[in-house]
């Protein structure tokens, strides 16, 4: 099931809106992959590096575990639901990016809006509150008036605990 504000920005979109956040912001398609996680930047010298393999499986088997909603295309970010190994309903996955460092991070809120004004009110000309306004105008409840009063979901393993994990265990090899 498509979580209530990522339903009504895709109808918003669909029918020629614009999101709140940045015109760089763009909602994907289901199953649609981000551009961040392309490798054609990488060489086959530097695919034959086992830690640069190591790390490019251990981040296609993390971002398996995430639905990607959304991408900055001029900023190299991802966002998208955090399932995990315990496959979370996306009712309740937390809000991840992936940014143009190779990195997975939780963000603070409960839904892909409270994430991405949290992410983008930092950035903005009015902030937070504008972008908070924005959503509210479009019927998208936003439960924090203070991007600091936004929830720090807590998830075990984290999209970088995992990430880290795998690297460690591709790069040890099979297990004798």
């Amino acid at each position: 099931m498509v979580p209530d504000d990522l339903a009504v920005w895709r109808r918003h979109h669909n029918a020629g809106g614009v999101n709140p956040w940045s015109g760089s912001v763009r909602l994907l398609a289901d199953g649609e992959r981000p551009e961040a996680l392309g490798t054609d930047y990488l060489s086959a010298e530097d695919l034959a590096n086992p830690d640069i393999a190591a790390n490019v499986r251990a981040i296609e088997e993390t971002a398996a575990l995430i639905t990607w909603v959304a991408e900055d295309a001029d900023e190299g970010q991802a966002f998208g639901y955090w399932r995990g190994p315990g496959e979370l309903p996306l009712s309740v996955a937390p809000v991840v990016s992936f940014d143009n460092e190779g990195q997975f991070h939780v963000l603070r809120g409960t839904t892909l809006s409270e994430a991405l004004c949290d992410e983008y009110g930092q950035w903005t000309e009015d902030g937070y509150p504008d972008l908070v306004a924005r959503c509210r105008s479009h019927g998208v409840t936003i439960s924090a008036d203070d991007p600091d009063e936004l929830p720090e979901p807590t998830v075990s393993p984290t999209p970088a605990e995992y990430h880290v994990a795998r690297y460690r265990e591709v790069l040890a090899g099979p297990s004798a």
